[in-house]
């Protein structure tokens, strides 16, 4: 059964979004790494060496997981399009808190967010951190950010010809994982006949 009708079944099941995003975001295959299994070895253990976490804590999310965006409601595009990694793992999560705490003077200082788009990251920041997860970009400037944007851009070079860009996001635990990919199958159940165009392999 391929992802979409997986999604509407289990909707019609009266499943919730968490537990429908349990299933394809922790069980099902990775789209984008179908046929290329050893790259996916490579790219995730290279992580877990980098990083020193558990391999098994190494996840992916967004349209690399699935073969399509539920945003964008558009394809995977080889070479296009981005790998998503999702790092569950509550020792990075708190190690890169109390760094972001210390440089920002337990979040007193929001001067030392960078700034995006004209705007300051310190809201992006504390959005995620309510939500359980931690995106280094948004994180305030010091060197060990500057070290994790060198390290996944040259990570991203090296796969340049099937992924835009590898970012990565790390979650404090399961469920705050599998709570923010809810938010896509809420999308998802919001305008179920949007995606019925998708190619009927994912």
């Amino acid at each position: 059964m391929n992802v979409v009708q997986s999604i509407k079944s289990s909707l019609s099941e009266g499943k919730l979004p968490i537990d429908i995003a349990r299933k394809i975001f922790l069980s099902y295959q990775t789209q984008a790494f179908s046929g290329r299994e050893n790259i996916e070895y490579e790219i995730k253990n290279s992580i877990k060496e980098h990083l020193k976490v558990p391999f098994i804590s190494i996840h992916v999310s967004g349209s690399a997981k699935t073969g399509f965006s539920f945003f964008k409601q558009t394809m995977f595009t080889e070479g296009k399009s981005d790998l998503d990694v999702a790092i569950i793992s509550l020792n990075l999560y708190n190690s890169l808190l109390e760094i972001a705490h210390k440089e920002t003077d337990g979040f007193t200082n929001l001067s030392v967010f960078p700034m995006y788009k004209g705007k300051r990251t310190d809201k992006q920041f504390l959005a995620g951190l309510q939500k359980g997860f931690f995106n280094p970009f948004f994180m305030p400037n010091c060197q060990e950010k500057l070290e994790w944007i060198d390290y996944f851009r040259n990570l991203s070079n090296s796969y340049y010809t099937i992924f835009k860009n590898i970012n990565a996001g790390v979650y404090a635990s399961e469920y705050f994982f599998e709570y923010k990919q809810a938010e896509c199958i809420e999308e998802f159940q919001g305008s179920t006949k949007a995606y019925d165009s998708l190619p009927s392999k994912v």
